[in-house]
């Protein structure tokens, strides 16, 4: 009797600060940028959850206002990816990574024998976030306080050490200007661009620190 082999799972997370292009690095419209990885892997069917579009969702299919329908995401997001870890399926989720909310969930995946991938992007500065995030705005999409986006911005650098020593795989993004890739880790081994955004060189620095 011949049996499959069976390849591991993978836990997806497509983080940066807001504003920064996370939702544009995956979905239907790739970039050729992405030719040669994973980040639409054949080899695993899975979801990748956005949860400004859940939270959209809940508010137009359920009729809840939009603090309830935040904190329902959230909830659904959240058993969510626990219950894909625990059916050893491979899932992702889009986040800011301004918290370590995700950092038990990592752990959690790992014992399991998943693998982390994860893909960062960032702007050059706080400032050109708040610039993108209007614009989205202007366009019909959602906002965020200019404050929040600020100290978002920090927080998301200051987990970045943590998540990026437990990836398995990773790439890093400059999307200042346009899409640019200026980091990746693979089989172990982290390396970075010189040219990468100086706030993305000082936070790889503290890994392990």
């Amino acid at each position: 009797m011949a049996f499959t082999t069976i390849t591991s799972p993978s836990l997806w997370l497509i983080a940066g600060p807001n504003g920064s292009g996370k939702s544009s690095l995956y979905g239907s419209h790739q970039s050729p940028i992405y030719v040669d990885t994973n980040i639409a892997d054949p080899a695993h069917s899975f979801w990748i959850i956005n949860p400004d579009l859940l939270t959209q969702r809940i508010r137009d299919a359920e009729h809840k206002g939009l603090e309830q329908a935040n904190l329902e995401a959230v909830q659904r997001i959240e058993a969510w990816l626990k219950a894909s870890i625990d059916a050893h399926q491979s899932v992702g989720v889009e986040t800011v990574l301004s918290t370590d909310k995700y950092r038990p969930l990592v752990l959690a995946a790992k014992r399991r024998g998943f693998e982390i991938q994860l893909v960062y992007v960032i702007l050059s500065s706080p400032e050109l976030n708040v610039k993108r995030v209007q614009m989205r705005v202007s366009k019909g999409g959602h906002s965020v306080p200019v404050d929040k986006i600020a100290t978002r911005w920090k927080r998301s650098l200051d987990q970045l050490p943590w998540f990026l020593d437990q990836a398995d795989w990773a790439l890093l993004f400059d999307n200042s200007e346009e899409l640019r890739l200026v980091g990746r880790k693979a089989d172990g081994v982290l390396t970075l661009d010189p040219t990468a955004p100086d706030a993305m060189k000082a936070a790889v620095a503290r890994i392990g620190a």
